[in-house]
């Protein structure tokens, strides 16, 4: 039940993501990545051995490529955790793909890739070759975001007295998009200023155009849309339990803007062999990430991993983690609240960390 509420409420985001999934950039080059990591030692006299000494570090990163003639995506996550400064236990996935449009004007294209995976708690790693067809692209959006961040600081001000018309807003994202070609910022935000002035009538002060190059240099506005569905076929080069070596595998991975603020993604696939409800591996990730302000980030993250060998019982793995991150001057403060579950455990294990870091100088 959970799995189709998710799925719904992804499909609701698409009505929300049109006009800003609308912007079309000619390539598309995104690199994301966050960690999290947190250790705890604690030993009291009074009884014998360390009361405490453990950890987890997490890790998860996306690189997506897209151009007209090819696209590029990689994908890693990992948990790790730590006892007493070892490694107690890891949970590791990596995908790669590589896509070769032969059309640019239509989104078909041949893939090839690799799929791996690492649980200790498994005897050995899985590793998977893969090669099919498939059909979609991404789409960097940053531009016009930076777009609607500047209609909207410049109404703050009084710059603007209405909204922007659309076209302005799409004119505005597409100078944006070409900041490769300006040799400073400051060229680009006066660049900016002259299409507003032709646009709307308006001429931006010195404050003005400082506001522009702030919002061209704000961090954090990375945004892309799009959607690709794959299928091939695939051969395991090692798994981590006894099951078929040849299996077909399908895929499904979407990135969402519902708003400026906010980024969707997710990505879930299954591979098998042709008797796919007998022997299967079962892979869903999804994310939201969310801009309170400028000083406030929140994010979620799911994750399941199940595997279901020939004559079993499906088993695996979720994780569930809800981030709250502050910047205050020199200062971060980061709540996290974590949830994990194997197949076999009754209930959800909890973490809550915690954290506060300042710069001095």
């Amino acid at each position: 039940m959970r799995y189709a509420f998710l799925i719904f409420w992804i499909w609701g985001a698409l009505g929300w993501a049109v006009s800003l999934c609308q912007y079309q950039a000619p390539t598309t080059n995104l690199l994301r990545g966050d960690a999290a990591f947190y250790y705890r030692y604690y030993d009291d006299p009074l009884t014998p051995g360390p009361d405490m000494a453990s950890g987890r570090l997490t890790l998860n990163g996306d690189w997506l490529v897209d151009a007209p003639s090819q696209g590029i995506s990689l994908t890693f996550g990992g948990e790790f955790a730590l006892y007493q400064v070892a490694l107690a236990g890891a949970t590791a996935q990596v995908s790669g793909a590589f896509r070769q449009y032969p059309f640019p004007e239509i989104p078909y294209f041949a893939f090839g890739g690799v799929e791996g995976f690492l649980d200790t708690r498994l005897p050995r790693p899985g590793l998977e070759v893969r090669a099919g067809v498939g059909y979609g692209r991404f789409t960097d959006v940053t531009p016009l975001v930076r777009a609607l961040r500047l209609e909207e600081k410049l109404l703050q001000r009084g710059v603007l007295l209405a909204a922007l018309r659309e076209g302005t807003l799409l004119r505005l994202a597409q100078e944006i998009g070409r900041e490769k070609l300006y040799a400073s910022r400051a060229e680009l935000a006066a660049a900016l200023a002259r299409l507003l002035e032709a646009e709307v009538k308006v001429t931006l002060d010195p404050k003005s155009l400082f506001l522009v190059e702030e919002v061209l240099a704000e961090e954090g506005m990375e945004r892309y849309c799009g959607w690709v569905v794959q299928f091939g076929l695939g051969y395991a080069l090692l798994r981590p339990q006894p099951g078929a070596e040849l299996t077909f595998n399908l895929a499904l991975q979407g990135a969402m803007a519902p708003d400026p603020r906010s980024q969707v993604l997710f990505k879930t696939e299954i591979s098998g062999p042709y008797q796919v409800f007998e022997e299967y591996t079962w892979n869903l990730n999804a994310s939201y990430n969310y801009r309170l302000n400028e000083l406030a980030t929140f994010s979620a993250q799911y994750g399941l991993r199940q595997v279901k060998p020939r004559g079993q019982l499906p088993a695996g793995t979720q994780n569930v983690t809800f981030q709250l991150v502050f910047r205050l001057g020199g200062a971060t403060v980061t709540l996290q609240v974590g949830f994990s579950k194997v197949a076999e455990a009754p209930n959800w294990t909890q973490d809550l960390l915690i954290s506060a870091g300042w710069r001095l100088w």
